[in-house]
């Protein structure tokens, strides 16, 4: 099917548990993008309006630091790693620019899609609330441990 890779994605933080007829449904549902190195997939301060998975490729995430600066926050090169999931969460604008490097193909998935896939897989819907909850908490403990390190002055 599109040549995805359904049995690696199974294997995604963000979709273990899911069976696989639920996953080929959710998968079958997204948008496939091909995106070329350095071309912008989601724009800090936009709109967010869908989540996106990795299927292949890597991507950069960014924050501004400045008019033209930016700190790069952390790279996404796994098959399944996933970015965009605030979305789900609050309707703030994106906290982050994130950017094919060198290249990747991704899906997407619009929240509509998201909504309509949860109303009809709702174990599914709880599953992946649970792995996205996990993977924001390491996230989390991460960026504090990141905080720490530059309050010691060794980062």
């Amino acid at each position: 099917m599109n040549g995805i890779d359904h049995q690696t994605l199974s294997l995604s933080p963000l979709l273990v548990g899911l069976n696989m007829d639920e996953l080929e449904s959710l998968v079958g549902a997204a948008a496939i993008h091909q995106f070329r190195s350095g071309e912008i997939i989601v724009q800090e301060g936009e709109p967010g309006e869908s989540m996106y998975i990795l299927h292949d490729g890597e991507v950069v995430v960014e924050k501004k630091t400045g008019d033209e600066d930016h700190v790069e926050l952390t790279r996404l090169h796994r098959r399944g790693d996933f970015f965009g999931e605030m979305v789900f969460v609050d309707v703030l604008p994106r906290s982050a620019t994130v950017r094919a490097d060198p290249e990747a193909m991704l899906l997407e998935f619009p929240l509509e899609v998201l909504r309509l896939f949860f109303e009809a897989h709702r174990d599914a819907h709880l599953s992946m609330v649970v792995n996205m909850t996990r993977v924001l908490s390491k996230r989390l403990r991460a960026a504090n441990e990141q905080i720490v390190s530059l309050k010691r002055g060794d980062g």
